[in-house]
């Protein structure tokens, strides 16, 4: 299943029914993306714990011996994973979310540690420490390759999608972000996502001239002891930072520079782009794409529509009839709520003043995340220009803190 609007759909219902949605797929092609766009949508957030790195079953439980009060025995207590505590600590504190806790390539481990995990999606707990009633725990693995294998009984606990890249929902979840030229080659050619670097470049079907098939996902990590780059949503995404940041005039001279790679007559920034994403079909579409773009001196960036998570709690604002009521309810938030609901009220088309302005006087900060999607929101003119004018006639302290920074895009 692609990393779609379906997937995003199917994954927030089992969450809500008290399921463990378990993501099987390859390495790199956007598990731990989708988790945090998918809980930033939600209003909440993702703590991701990448389980591979842990050496032993010890490191996910914090499973101690240590001496009783009267030092003569021992007993064991238990101090979880600091992402784990983090997870519980967040909980507790906004108990009308649903954070999630993300453990990641679940069985690219140990047993041990596999095992680990497992009894806390089975049990939720490590040793006493329980997790509170509102965590929502998403797995994720790889269903191919050097894994450790679930038996029955442990695939039975999870709901299962195997999951593989989608140029769109990588488009989506970028937004912005994402490099034009990067964009371009992704739209026109979509397939050309998920890539293995191979000097007879596969065509963007997934056919080669010898092959009468479709090149799996396994075999696009069967490279032998090469050290060759790949094109996936990971490796596409540093590409697309680098050349945000890249200078026009430096590119056009990368690209008047000739080079040989292997044998191969190339340019510098072939080379470049391909220490990114590899020699890949995808590689000479953008190189293609940009070399046609400096040299007609174009260029812009299309707007993606930003998203704006609504919080849980914001019906429930919107229902209140009196100020007094709403202030009553708003009392009642916590920081994440109120920031959450001013960002999404200054988004909504309505007329939101009142609400507005009881939620910034109640506000201590908006939050990083929300100022990020508010900067975003006003510089590519999606927010509510009547409730934006009515945010910034507020006299309190957290619209004197953001008038600086917005002012410098209005």
């Amino acid at each position: 299943m692609k990393f779609n609007d379906t997937l995003t759909t199917l994954v927030k219902q089992s969450i809500e029914v008290g399921a463990t949605p378990a993501l099987m797929g390859e390495p790199g092609i956007g598990k731990s993306s989708f988790v945090e766009a998918l809980a930033y949508s939600m209003g909440t957030k993702a703590f991701v714990l990448p389980c591979n790195q842990l050496a032993d079953k010890a490191d996910l439980t914090g499973a101690r011996l240590v001496p009783t009060a009267n030092g003569k025995s021992f007993h064991q207590v238990f101090y979880p994973h600091h992402v784990i505590q983090e997870a519980i600590d967040y909980a507790k504190a906004n108990p009308r979310e649903w954070p999630i806790l993300f453990l990641d390539e679940i069985n690219r481990t140990t047993s041990d540690v596999t095992s680990g995990a497992l009894t806390l999606v089975t049990l939720r707990k490590m040793g006493d420490v329980e997790l509170p009633d509102n965590v929502r725990i998403v797995v994720a693995g790889n269903d191919k390759g050097n894994v450790t294998t679930l038996d029955e009984a442990s695939l039975s606990r999870f709901a299962i999608f195997h999951v593989e890249p989608d140029a769109a929902t990588l488009v989506s979840v970028l937004g912005n972000d994402m490099n034009p030229w990067v964009k371009k080659v992704l739209t026109q050619y979509p397939a050309l996502v998920f890539q293995k670097s191979t000097p007879n470049a596969i065509v963007s079907d997934g056919q080669d001239d010898d092959d009468d098939g479709n090149v799996t996902m396994a075999e696009l990590f069967d490279g032998g002891e090469e050290m060759n780059q790949l094109t996936t949503p990971r490796t596409i995404h540093n590409l697309s930072k680098w050349l945000n940041k890249a200078d026009r005039q430096e590119l056009a001279q990368y690209l008047a520079t000739p080079i040989q790679i292997a044998g191969r007559d190339t340019s510098l920034l072939n080379e470049a782009i391909e220490a990114f994403a590899g020699d890949t079909m995808f590689t000479t579409q953008l190189v293609a794409t940009i070399a046609e773009d400096l040299a007609s001196n174009s260029g812009g960036q299309q707007q993606s529509r930003v998203n704006v998570p609504k919080p849980n709690c914001y019906t429930t604002l919107k229902a209140a009839s009196t100020v007094t009521d709403l202030a009553s309810q708003i009392s009642l938030l916590t920081e994440h709520e109120v920031s959450g609901s001013l960002l999404y009220a200054l988004k909504e088309n309505d007329d939101n003043s009142r609400l507005i302005e009881q939620l910034a006087q109640a506000a201590k900060q908006i939050e990083p995340e929300h100022t990020r999607t508010l900067i975003e929101m006003v510089t590519t003119q999606q927010v509510d220009r009547q409730n934006l004018e009515a945010f910034l006639d507020i006299n309190a302290p957290v619209v004197n803190a953001a008038k600086p920074v917005l002012s410098a895009f209005l």
